[in-house]
């Protein structure tokens, strides 16, 4: 018999299942990504409050690529305040600022990640990293998205001005698990975002290896051998971006 108690885990398999709706939206970013990290170029991922979350899991991690900007800006984060990194992403003004001081370049690729895609903040890194040549993909939902409307009075959201958007299928409000009448529970745009990010990751390594290209890729740390073959990844491909640097030893 199903336990409803546990009615977010099924819940969540069936979204991924709903992502197969994504394929074609996924390989062209993987495409993208591909043509970057070929190219000599670097991969950015950007989102504020708890979409910060898929910025880490794409940066320095096991399996992942090496030219990957986290783009990780603290007070938009939820440990330095909730309610001020809310109230903050809502802000007009602050996105070319946070693009300003990032290397992005024409042939990236940045990821903006934002559930509703509706505040100033997600929208303004959108157009500002477009202004300096890279191409953009969403990660947003697009059911949530249209049932809200823009903040900062232009009507503007992430959806319109990007070059590409991959629907992450979390519903509005994006608590997914309905209990005990309308109060629902369970969210699912992080669980959902991470999927596709790595995805993509997994895709665009492959497109690399099909084209002959040895694909700088990081291996855990905490494998024996690994310490001497990140150290070489990053020597050679890690000089764009300055948190990666920082956070390498020898």
């Amino acid at each position: 018999m199903k336990n409803e108690r546990l009615a977010y885990l099924s819940t969540v398999k069936g979204l991924l299942d709903e992502l197969g709706e994504e394929e074609e939206a996924m390989m062209q970013a993987a495409q993208w990504c591909a043509d970057a990290v070929a190219g000599g170029g670097l991969v950015h991922v950007f989102g504020a409050g708890h979409s910060h979350m898929v910025a880490e899991e794409a940066f320095h991690r096991a399996g992942g690529l090496v030219p990957v900007n986290a783009v990780l800006v603290e007070w938009l984060m939820v440990h330095q305040g909730g309610r001020r990194a809310s109230l903050l992403e809502r802000q007009p003004g602050l996105g070319e600022l946070i693009v300003s001081t990032e290397p992005v370049e024409a042939g990236d690729v940045f990821f903006v990640v934002s559930n509703s895609g509706r505040n100033p903040v997600p929208v303004e890194v959108a157009e500002a990293a477009k202004a300096r040549g890279a191409k953009v993909v969403a990660l947003t939902s697009r059911q949530h998205s249209a049932g809200v409307a823009a903040r900062g009075g232009r009507g503007v959201k992430l959806s319109d001005v990007a070059d590409l958007v991959i629907d992450n299928h979390a519903p509005l409000g994006d608590a997914a698990v309905a209990v005990d009448g309308d109060l629902r529970v369970g969210g699912v745009s992080s669980v959902m975002t991470l999927v596709i990010i790595q995805s993509i990751v997994v895709a665009t390594v492959t497109l690399l290896v099909e084209r002959g290209i040895q694909p700088p890729v990081f291996k855990s740390g905490n494998v024996d051998g690994s310490d001497e073959w990140n150290a070489e990844q990053i020597k050679r491909l890690g000089r764009r971006v300055p948190t990666l640097l920082r956070s390498s030893v020898g």
